[in-house]
């Protein structure tokens, strides 16, 4: 393995006492259960003693719980949500809940749920309460998620929508962007494009939003077999169908040239970057850890190999059209269970791919940039928290 700190850019934590507030799940759903830190340290346990990688923490990631904008009310899981995770970046752990004190360190930043399709207003006054609940630890507070890979077309070209953007870069937020190319439909990256040109137009390079590109799949995820300028940040590279097949059925999902285009238009944009992630959801399930059974390191490779060859078009188009400067790495823990082989594995599984074509296309320097660097200069963290690998 490369020798790098790791910084994961896209994970997602919920306690099972609150599981009744996310939007998307229910009993007896895949990821139904408590996902917390114990959990996803138990899953990247592979980096353990790894004398060359050293997990330096996450950037926890809104997980869609039951929300709506028609009112203030329609912020109270959100609040909340914000009240779990300012636990784990305190160190103040309820019992059960599935983190200690000394697991506070991990947290380096928080993207969280906002009313951004209300517009400058509401977001002014979500963040006064928000802040107020969060105390100090606002100050980890980096950037704002709102989905719209489920929701109709026009709902980033609104008003309130564009509005809100150019607030947050004004305040220096990122935004996460979700946008779901196979399920929702090329169209999505073409608004988005449009979105930013939008909220970029006549502000100076400095006040523009950043956008960190991603889709996660949280909503609706699908079953194996089946500064003053914001800075945008698109998850999981636009949520491609990286399928042998259109399994979704969408006609509207476009081809590989159609989303090498989007995204080639959506980086033109300086203050934008993407996230490599989520791409176990949006390909052929890999087999769970009792379906591979007692494999040995050579089967196991050559699972790997194959993945990596059916993952790597993609990966290189990603890398050619951003560049290593605007490129970073997420687990998208815990939705990368589904299709990735299940919590014993599947993390692993996503870090030695990403290794293997990292150390194949990229020089030392560049590695450095993707595995932690890229997320501290997108979300604004600062270079002195984060310590050398030992």
């Amino acid at each position: 393995m490369s020798p790098h700190a790791i910084i994961d850019s896209h994970i997602h934590l919920y306690p099972r006492a609150e599981l009744h507030s996310l939007s998307w799940c229910k009993e007896g759903h895949q990821l139904y259960g408590q996902h917390a830190v114990k959990e996803y340290l138990e899953a990247s346990r592979h980096l353990d003693g790894a004398p060359d990688q050293e997990l330096q923490g996450f950037i926890f990631v809104e997980t869609d719980r039951k929300s709506h904008i028609r009112d203030e009310v329609g912020w109270d899981e959100p609040l909340r949500e914000l009240d779990w995770i300012k636990r784990v970046a305190d160190g103040t752990p309820r019992p059960g809940e599935g983190h200690e004190t000394q697991h506070s360190r991990l947290c380096l930043a928080i993207v969280l749920w906002a009313p951004v399709p209300s517009g400058a207003e509401a977001m002014q006054t979500f963040t006064q309460k928000a802040s107020v609940r969060a105390g100090s630890t606002w100050k980890c507070v980096k950037g704002f998620r709102y989905l719209v890979q489920d929701k109709p077309r026009g709902t980033m070209l609104s008003d309130g929508f564009v509005e809100a953007l150019r607030w947050m870069g004004h305040h220096n937020y990122a935004f996460d962007l979700g946008v779901d190319t196979r399920s929702g439909g090329y169209w999505q990256l073409d608004e988005a494009v449009e979105m930013i040109s939008r909220a970029h137009e006549g502000l100076s390079e400095d006040q523009r939003v950043t956008i960190v590109i991603s889709k996660h799949s949280l909503s609706h995820p699908v079953l194996p077999r089946q500064r003053e300028q914001s800075s945008p940040v698109i998850d999981h590279m636009g949520k491609p169908d990286m399928r042998s097949r259109n399994t979704a059925g969408n006609p509207d999902a476009g081809t590989f040239d159609d989303w090498k285009a989007g995204m080639t238009k959506l980086a033109s944009f300086e203050k934008t970057y993407v996230k490599i992630s989520g791409a176990f959801s949006e390909m052929d399930a890999l087999p769970s850890q009792a379906e591979q059974g007692e494999q040995d390191s050579l089967k196991r490779q050559k699972l790997l190999q194959g993945t990596l060859m059916w993952v790597e078009r993609w990966l290189r188009e990603i890398l050619t059209i951003f560049g290593p400067e605007r490129v970073m790495f997420g687990s998208d823990w815990p939705v990368c269970n589904v299709g990735g082989g299940g919590n014993d594995v599947s993390s692993m599984n996503w870090w030695s791919v990403v290794d293997e074509f990292l150390r194949h296309h990229l020089n030392a320097e560049d590695q450095a940039r993707l595995w932690s660097g890229n997320a501290v200069k997108a979300y604004g963290l600062d270079p002195l928290d984060i310590s050398p690998p030992t």
